[in-house]
């Protein structure tokens, strides 16, 4: 009785329009009043106990890095080089979208941070060249997809601290991932511009012209690099590696391009914070919901449900992947993962999945929610910038959904591609 009233809770609460974080938070209220014997003071107890971890502190760090990078004009420093890049190839705004988004990934980590500092400039900047506004919003939205797979992930931060796993393993195994992803998106777009005939580029730039893009492409790329060679060198942990990446942001947006002032600051810190209290708030809402799932037994039942149904590596797997894109399609990821991690670790186990392979699954299958209606938040981020409903967003970017349930599918059925790199690293 009490899950079903705590389930209950948690539906009617997200259908009127109350934010995800609030609603586990009530949702785990529920549940523990009905438990009986357990006080309420349990709840703070597990709030704080999912916020006490020493990996969770680089979160705030890295957002925090990110704006000062992204307040910088970055964005449209990263957008001439991806363009200089691919200039040539036919629909080259296309694939220069993709390409920045990639790179974007690899300083912010996040898909909406992406979806809405690129889309901001690309999406009006494609229909200018000619490409359809449906097409320009899909694109822009599915390409924010790498935000969360590329190191700095945090996605990956919140997996690895929820399963005692190493993020420094996630991080490896993020970066060929995000790649494929990109290169999927490319994929589809290099298809559809023989076959919708975009439009082609002519870039005439001089060496130096070149030369000038690429110097000012580097200045925001090496803190990609700073972050990655120092975790996989072993110089960082994640923590101390975001602390560094606040530093080298500071100072680059400040001294070196002087795009931001002291008196920015106080705002930059402002919207800081405040992305990173509702990272928090889901996080200590989840870890409560999660420890009321655990104690009502929930994982259990999922276990002997699927179990139930087949014992199949195969179809284990293929149910796995159907429970993440499904639950992908209205939680955000990050509470999705403190809720199902736990629950479907067993399974993914006993069907052979490692542990890292599981989690970069969690990671992409979850993601993929966000271009997935009916909540679909980098759907919802670029329609808005498009001025378009939606549901044509939503049409368009069908083609890039169908090619990303492929590379999960991979990601699924092939260690060998998620796990390589953490070997390389010597993570494993």
């Amino acid at each position: 009785m009490g899950l079903f009233l705590a389930v209950l809770t948690f539906v009617f609460t997200l259908f009127v329009g109350v934010p995800v974080g609030v609603s586990l938070g009530l949702m785990g209220l529920v549940g523990v009043a009905f438990m009986g014997t357990v006080p309420m003071e349990v709840v703070a107890q597990r709030i704080f106990t999912g916020l006490d971890s020493f990996p969770l502190m680089c979160i705030p760090f890295f957002i925090l890095a990110g704006d000062l990078m992204n307040s910088g004009r970055i964005t449209e420093r990263l957008i001439k080089f991806a363009d200089m890049l691919v200039g040539r190839m036919r629909g080259a705004l296309a694939h220069a979208n993709i390409i920045a988004s990639m790179f974007f990934g690899g300083i912010t980590g996040s898909a909406a941070a992406d979806v809405s500092a690129l889309g901001s400039m690309l999406i009006p900047a494609m229909e200018k060249d000619g490409y359809t506004p449906d097409f320009s919003a899909a694109v822009t939205a599915s390409s924010s997809l790498q935000g969360p797979i590329i190191p700095p992930s945090i996605l990956a931060v919140i997996y690895g601290a929820t399963m005692g796993q190493s993020i420094g393993a996630l991080f490896a195994a993020g970066i060929p991932l995000g790649v494929l992803f990109g290169l999927s998106d490319m994929a589809v777009v290099i298809f559809l511009a023989k076959k919708l005939n975009f439009p082609k580029k002519v870039l005439n730039l001089t060496t130096k012209e070149k030369l000038s893009i690429i110097g000012q492409a580097i200045v925001a790329l090496i803190m990609p690099l700073i972050i990655l060679g120092g975790i996989l060198s072993g110089v960082f942990t994640p923590t101390e590696a975001a602390g560094v990446a606040v530093g080298y942001a500071f100072f680059i947006s400040l001294y070196v391009l002087k795009t931001v002032k002291y008196r920015d600051l106080p705002k930059i810190i402002l919207n800081s914070a405040l992305s990173t209290g509702s990272v928090f708030l889901l996080l200590a809402a989840a870890n409560l919901f999660s420890w009321v799932l655990s104690t009502y037994q929930v994982p259990a039942m999922i276990t002997r449900t699927i179990l139930s149904i087949s014992e199949s590596p195969v179809v284990i797997i293929l149910l796995i992947d159907l429970i993440l894109l499904l639950v992908g399609t209205v939680m955000d990821p990050g509470a999705a993962i403190i809720m199902l991690a736990p629950a479907l670790a067993p399974l993914a186990a006993q069907a052979g999945l490692h542990e890292i392979q599981f989690g970069m699954l969690m990671i992409t299958a979850l993601a993929l929610g966000l271009i997935t209606p009916p909540v679909g938040l980098c759907l919802f981020i670029s329609a808005d910038i498009a001025k378009i409903s939606m549901e044509r967003v939503a049409k368009a970017v069908f083609p890039f959904f169908v090619i990303h349930l492929l590379v999960i599918g991979m990601i699924s059925f092939m260690p060998d591609l998620v796990l390589f790199a953490p070997k390389v690293f010597g993570y494993l």
